[in-house]
C-alpha cells in the first residue's frame, strides 16, 4: 500500500511527531504533509525543514487530512479531541499517545471512528524506530494496512493486542534508555581500562548495534550468539559470569516489568 495521494496531519510537532514527518517526507509517493502545534514555531522549522505545511489550528489540519495523527503529551489529549470531536468518521485517526486506551479515544470521537494506536520508540529519530500497532473497534483491514506502511518508514512495525501495550512500552517503548546506559557503562568500563571516553564509547555504540544487527539478520538465539562469542576458559566467560553473578539478566526484566505496571497505573488515571 502506497501513501501517495494521502494527506497525512501530525498534531503535536515534538520529538516523536518531528521524527514521524521526516520519515514520512522519506516515503516514496511523496504524500502531503502538515502539522499542528501550541508552539508553532515547531511547525516552521519543519516546514523549512521538510517542506510541511502548518496548519493554523486543529480544526483546519483536520478539514484538510485524511490521516490524523496524535502525537501531544497525555494531559493534551482531552483538549485535542475535544477539537476532533466531528471529524468525518471516513478519516483515519492514529493515536501514539502514551497510556491512552483506543477505548477512552473512542468515547470523544465520533461513532465508528478508524481509529489505530500506535507504540514508537525514540530511535525513530533515526529511523530505525519500532513501532508496535493495535487496531481499534473499528479499524478495518485496511487501515491496518495503511497504518503499518506509514510507520515503515521510521523502522520495523508489529502488530499485537492492545491489552500487550502496557507491556510493549515497559519493553521498546522505555528500552532504548536501557540500550544507552549498557552503551554509558561499557564505555565507562573502556576508560577505566585506559581508553579514551571518545573512542569508548564508539567501540561501545557500534558493538551494541552491530550485536543487535546479528539477532535481527541470523535469526539465531541471543544465547546461541552469545555462546559463539564465550570461548572455554576465555575472557568473555569471565565477563559474563561477573555480570550473572550481579544479577544483570534478573535486573534487566525487572526494570521491563517496572516500567510495563507504571504504564498501566498511567492509563488507569485517565
Amino acid at each position: 500500500m502506497s501513501l501517495a495521494g494521502h494527506t497525512i496531519g501530525v498534531i503535536g510537532a515534538g520529538n516523536m511527531g518531528g521524527a514521524i514527518l521526516a520519515g514520512l517526507s522519506r516515503a516514496p509517493g511523496g504524500a502531503s504533509l502538515r502539522c499542528h502545534d501550541t508552539d508553532m514555531s515547531r511547525c516552521e522549522a519543519l516546514g523549512k525543514d521538510l517542506g510541511v505545511e502548518a496548519a493554523a489550528s486543529i480544526g483546519e489540519l483536520a478539514g484538510a487530512c485524511d490521516i490524523i495523527i496524535l502525537a501531544v503529551k497525555p494531559d493534551a489529549l482531552q483538549a485535542v479531541l475535544g477539537e476532533l470531536k466531528n471529524i468525518s468518521p471516513g478519516r483515519l485517526v492514529i493515536s501514539v499517545v502514551a497510556g491512552a486506551s483506543t477505548e477512552l479515544i473512542e468515547k470523544t470521537l465520533p461513532s465508528a471512528q478508524k481509529l489505530v494506536r500506535a507504540m514508537p520508540n525514540t530511535p525513530a529519530l533515526v529511523g530505525e524506530g519500532m513501532t508496535v500497532l493495535a487496531a481499534g473497534a473499528h479499524a478495518d483491514t485496511a487501515s491496518m494496512a495503511l497504518a503499518e506502511e506509514l510507520f515503515s518508514h521510521i523502522g520495523k512495525t508489529m502488530v499485537l493486542p492492545e491489552r500487550l501495550m502496557n507491556a510493549v512500552t515497559g519493553l521498546s517503548g522505555s528500552g532504548p534508555a536501557y540500550a544507552f546506559t549498557m552503551i554509558q557503562a561499557m564505555a565507562d568500563g573502556g576508560v577505566k581500562t585506559g581508553i579514551p571516553r571518545g573512542q569508548a564509547l564508539l567501540l561501545a555504540a557500534q558493538t551494541v548495534l552491530g550485536a543487535a544487527k546479528m539477532v535481527l539478520e541470523t535469526g539465531d538465539d541471543p544465547t546461541v550468539l552469545r555462546g559463539r562469542v564465550a570461548s572455554p576458559g576465555g575472557t568473555t566467560i569471565e565477563g559474563l559470569h561477573v555480570m550473572e553473578r550481579a544479577g544483570f539478566s534478573g535486573i534487566v526484566m525487572d526494570a521491563v516489568e517496572a516500567a510495563a505496571l507504571k504504564s498501566a497505573r498511567l492509563g488507569e488515571k485517565k
